[in-house]
């Protein structure tokens, strides 16, 4: 990880400095997590607030049952996603934990501090006997605004709660689409009845809900006897101009590369819908899950044989090689990570959710700036968390922290490791010489023939992580290499 980007927090829309949730110093880190600890509070934040399923608190609770914080786990899964300190604030407002708020306020903004009820004690009430502090607690942050305070904060400009305009516009839907916008992203991509996927969904039952991202929930249903996946994007109450203009930027710009791309290893959208109460997306439907549950989620009858590995490295290469070479300029996934690569029923992979999409430089080897930085912090290369240098070798480092978790069957960022990113954890070993049966996932039994492969894939994921981006392959170059050389 580069230490510059460590000292550079980003700037937030008005120019000041917003603090990363990994940046959040060790005494702030420590008290907010003490308070959410208290009557399990990280679940309602974890489930209600940051949209995880019940399915992705299972590490947490095993965190627990080490005698762990769960609100120092959650934090750490959330902050992996380039999460600001200023997020979890407003999310914390949302649940009317104060106390938790008046712990981090010195790294928010000031102008959000109003949001803070001003009745609080000092924080020294985490210094009273548990039973009292779970009482104090439990009435600080049960407690109800006045209806004239409330109203105030709540309608205050520099709320980061209030919305711009609150009226909806004629062609725009609730969360702020414009719907010529929508039609001309999507412009060979059939339109569906809302009502369609309302009859799809059983009225979008949650037990349909496969997860929960960002912006939106999905759901799996049948629709003209097919089975898919429906991304309902949805205001999530954050409320924030930006927010909004992202989550338009992101489905505007899912839609318009997956309306341009059409590859065996690229998930196939089927439609769009505008005319109901959210946009709505309509997906082929992975029935083979995700490559993030069949490596850390799953039961052992699902767990990945070594030739489904290989298979699932060499069609995300072809997938990855295809974006970056099929037009003149290249396309640029950015979000490159188990989560987003997606299996069909015999496990070929197929690469989602382009909302951070974005075309790169108009030559090889070379490299743009970019002013946002967008994407999951472990799977992203130095040079782009700390100078916001875009080009395709952003993917292709991506790609090598994926072949290095499809090999061991570890995250790419553990806390608990004493090399806590993945890529340093093997490189390190590697020069250590460790042996490749202390490296592979133990969860699949290897012969000979497959800890090779093993290896070979594992060097091929350190050339792929180079720190100096010109020191790294093209995804082609990548693609051909597993291609020709490595097979099960």
């Amino acid at each position: 990880m580069s230490t510059a980007h460590k000292g550079n927090p980003r700037l937030n829309s008005t120019g000041v400095i917003d603090v990363y949730l990994y940046q959040m110093p060790a005494t702030e880190r420590e008290l907010v997590c003490q308070i959410l600890d208290e009557e399990d509070l990280w679940k309602d934040l974890a489930v209600n607030q940051m949209g995880y399923t019940k399915e992705d608190l299972r590490e947490i609770k095993r965190q627990m049952l080490l005698g762990n914080s769960p609100s120092d786990e959650l934090l750490t899964m959330w902050g992996n996603l380039n999460h600001t300190v200023t997020e979890l604030f407003i999310l914390l407002y949302r649940m009317q934990q104060y106390l938790a708020m008046a712990a981090i306020k010195d790294l928010v903004d000031r102008k959000y501090h109003k949001l803070i009820r001003t009745d609080l004690p000092n924080l020294s009430i985490l210094k009273i006997s548990p039973g009292e502090k779970t009482s104090v607690t439990k009435e600080l942050n049960q407690g109800k605004m006045s209806k004239n305070v409330n109203e105030k904060i709540l309608n205050s400009p520099e709320n980061p709660m209030s919305i711009e305009n609150n009226e909806e516009q004629e062609g725009t839907s609730s969360v702020g689409m414009d719907m010529k916008d929508f039609k001309d992203c999507a412009s060979t991509i059939p339109q569906i009845d809302y009502q369609e996927l309302v009859k799809a969904t059983n009225n979008w039952c949650n037990k349909n809900i496969l997860g929960k991202g960002g912006f939106g929930t999905v759901y799996k249903g049948t629709w003209k006897c097919t089975a898919v996946a429906i991304k309902k994007i949805e205001n999530r109450g954050t409320g924030t101009a930006e927010a909004n203009k992202i989550q338009k930027e992101q489905s505007f710009t899912e839609l318009r590369h997956l309306n341009s791309c059409r590859h065996d290893n690229i998930l196939p959208i089927y439609g769009y819908s505008i005319n109901g109460d959210e946009p709505c997306l309509v997906y082929q439907l992975m029935t083979g899950g995700s490559l993030e549950q069949r490596l850390f989620g799953g039961p052992q009858e699902f767990v990945l044989s070594w030739s489904q590995r290989v298979n699932i490295a060499k069609g995300t290469a072809r997938g990855l090689q295809f974006l970056h070479t099929f037009n003149k300029i290249p396309l640029i996934h950015g979000d490159i990570k188990p989560g987003n690569i997606l299996l069909d029923p015999c496990c070929q992979p197929r690469i989602g959710d382009f909302g951070l999409a974005r075309e790169g430089p108009k030559h090889e080897d070379t490299a743009m700036e970019v002013s946002r930085v967008y994407g999951t912090k472990p799977y992203l290369p130095a040079e782009f968390l700390a100078f916001r240098s875009l080009s395709t070798k952003v993917d292709t480092y991506s790609f090598g922290v994926v072949l290095f978790e499809l090999m061991t069957g570890l995250r790419a960022y553990d806390h608990r490791r004493t090399h806590k990113f993945l890529t340093r954890h093997i490189i390190e070993a590697c020069a250590k010489n460790v042996s490749i049966d202390n490296l592979i996932d133990l969860s699949c039994p290897a012969d000979d023939v497959a800890k090779r492969a093993c290896m070979m894939i594992i060097q091929l994921g350190c050339w792929c992580t180079r720190d100096r981006a010109d020191e790294r392959p093209e995804m082609v170059e990548v693609w051909e290499d597993i291609e020709k050389k490595i097979s099960l």
